[in-house]
């Protein structure tokens, strides 16, 4: 459930805080645009990556931008710095961040970050990319369940040069009720949880994004893999609970999938930058082996049986960053492992 969720409900279990553990003053609104706080490991993955001037830097799951804008700062803001999201509502936060820092190597998109790839004419082997004369509408959700609003895509192509994406400007316009619209009842029950749960990705708060068809291979010297996670690193956890064995292996197959798309996307040579906000091995050392790496033996136990998978060996586990939320260092959980992407095949 969401926040605003959270405070629709009109009954269930709260915690009133009558005395924090440190005295700190709220950050809100002070020094913007000069601080950023953030966590001490995606600090140190932002520093892993090591991104230089000039290069041209992924972040594949970039919301909210904190590591997004720290690349873009550790480049000092020379080069592009590729950031995609695939919520509208998100990749408008990443871009008033970056206004925010002053920072304009930045470009943010929408986009699902396991369609990132740019499909390929076979023939042609050029980017199949949308006419920019084009004009075709879609649908914005409106939080009224009894209607929708419209809005407007004007298709227009960058310069597939320097930038090997293709864009589309979305805009939200304001919001024309249909006059007759026929409503099921699996719409209305659709419009009633997002009442409940506040908005989701598809509904926007205002602002445009570009819409990217994707990128072509080897077309980044970096590629920074926030992967989308359990979260069983972070702190408090409260909803901890409602994972369960099958969703943890799904998680990992889930990422397996976005790092495939990772190692199409960067250059011979260049450097893949892996990391997650959990504890969960399976979806951290066990990535290795499924990418190339030889690995020693863990077991799992699933209904009432145990199987063996390849994980690290202990050389191989010292060459990757654990954060463990119950160490000295008092840091969220979190793990880090950069890789070095050789020549490819084909």
């Amino acid at each position: 459930m969401s926040r605003a969720g959270i405070f629709r409900v009109p009954h269930g279990i709260a915690v009133e805080m009558t005395e924090r553990v440190y005295q700190l003053p709220s950050f809100n609104d002070v020094l913007e645009g000069e601080i950023f706080l953030q966590n001490l490991p995606s600090i140190v993955a932002a520093r892993v990556l090591d991104p230089q001037p000039g290069e041209r830097i992924l972040d594949m799951c970039a919301a909210p931008g904190g590591k997004t804008t720290a690349i873009a700062i550790l480049m000092k803001d020379k080069g592009e710095v590729v950031a995609l999201d695939r919520s509208h509502n998100k990749v408008m936060d990443i871009l008033k961040l970056a206004a925010e820092m002053d920072l304009n190597c930045i470009k943010a998109y929408k986009i699902d970050a396991l369609k990132s790839v740019r499909k390929i004419n076979e023939e042609t082997n050029l980017g199949m990319e949308d006419n920019p004369n084009e004009a075709a509408e879609t649908m914005a959700e409106d939080s009224d369940p009894c209607h929708a609003a419209h809005a407007t895509i004007g298709a227009t192509a960058t310069d597939a040069g320097e930038d090997s994406s293709t864009t589309t400007i979305v805009q939200s316009d304001e919001q024309k009720p249909d006059s007759k619209r026929y409503v099921s009842k699996a719409e209305l029950r659709k419009n009633l949880r997002r009442m409940k749960n506040g908005p989701g990705r598809n509904n926007y708060s205002g602002g445009r994004v570009e819409k990217s068809k994707g990128f072509l291979p080897n077309s980044f010297d970096r590629v920074l893999l926030d992967a989308p996670c359990s979260a069983l690193g972070l702190r408090p956890r409260l909803f901890a609970g409602e994972e369960t064995l099958e969703s943890l292996k799904n998680h990992a197959t889930y990422q397996r999938r976005m790092f495939d798309q990772a190692v199409k996307l960067v250059r011979p040579g260049g450097v893949i930058l892996y990391s997650t906000c959990t504890i969960n091995p399976g979806e951290n050392e066990a990535l290795h082996p499924k990418v190339g790496g030889p690995g020693i033996v863990g077991s799992w136990e699933r209904s009432n049986k145990t199987y063996t998978e390849e994980w690290l060996t202990e050389q191989e586990a010292e060459l990757v960053q654990r954060f463990d939320p119950s160490s000295s260092v008092d840091t969220i959980g979190f793990f880090i492992a950069k890789f070095e992407v050789g020549q490819k095949e084909g």
